[in-house]
């Protein structure tokens, strides 16, 4: 997974989408209390250290909540400047996210890219019915601010082509069992694919080249390519 994702859905449509992903009654939405949060606002091209949405588990509740993407990397130990990825194989074992909580994030879907450098070909993965879902992530506070990194797996078969890892989305009753089952259970959820069940959801199409920069942000960004042939617009697993 190369580090972007899309979420355009309204605050009442994530709320919605985390209560049935979680079957709570009730998703206690922290950021409406928070000064200078406030609603999410649609981002098309979200990067790491942007500040996105996630669920946790908080006083008893399941709450929705800001938490900057990634997690700071140790200075002089090279790489990106954030870990925004965890792999779910090995997660549990790391020493930088020792102490953390498990949380969920949502997204109405992802980017990856293929080709050859210089000429790299964006795709955008998404829920056939547009509905935004929820993915298996990491969490703990960090000085003044919640970070947050998502769980990767081995990329289920139909979506090797694309890239050889994915987020970890979770399937009907995954998702308060990742808040809440015990460590061993969720260690096992991490090391798993998605079920086929969750993958037959999914959708794939060509996004806008644009994409790849980060300052590009719009409904564009996802729309049906015009280069496109109208059989391969979008596949479909």
């Amino acid at each position: 997974m190369c580090g972007r994702y899309v979420l355009f859905s309204s605050q009442e449509q994530i709320i919605a989408s985390v209560q049935r992903a979680t079957g709570a009654r009730e998703v206690d939405d922290v950021a409406a209390r928070m000064d200078g949060v406030g609603p999410y606002r649609a981002n098309y091209n979200i990067a790491p250290t942007h500040q996105v949405p996630v669920v946790r588990e908080f006083r008893e509740r399941v709450a929705l909540g800001p938490a900057q993407w990634g997690y700071p990397r140790a200075s002089g130990s090279g790489g990106a400047p954030v870990v925004f990825n965890a792999r779910g194989e090995t997660a549990f074992e790391k020493y930088l996210f020792r102490g953390s909580d498990r949380c969920l994030f949502v997204m109405d879907g992802w980017y990856e890219w293929t080709g050859a450098k210089g000429d790299k070909q964006p795709w955008y993965t998404h829920r056939k019915d547009n509905e935004p879902f929820v993915v298996a992530g990491l969490c703990k506070p960090i000085g003044n601010q919640l970070h947050a990194t998502i769980i990767t797996t081995a990329a289920a078969e139909p979506l090797e082509w694309l890239h050889h890892r994915m987020p970890r989305v979770l399937g009907h009753g995954e998702a308060m069992a990742w808040l809440d089952a015990p460590d061993d259970d969720a260690q096992e959820m991490a090391r798993n694919s998605p079920a086929e069940a969750v993958i037959e959801q999914l959708a794939t199409r060509k996004a806008d080249r644009a994409v790849g920069g980060v300052g590009n942000n719009g409904p564009e960004l996802i729309q049906p390519q015009p280069d496109d042939e109208p059989a391969h617009e979008e596949k479909e697993y």
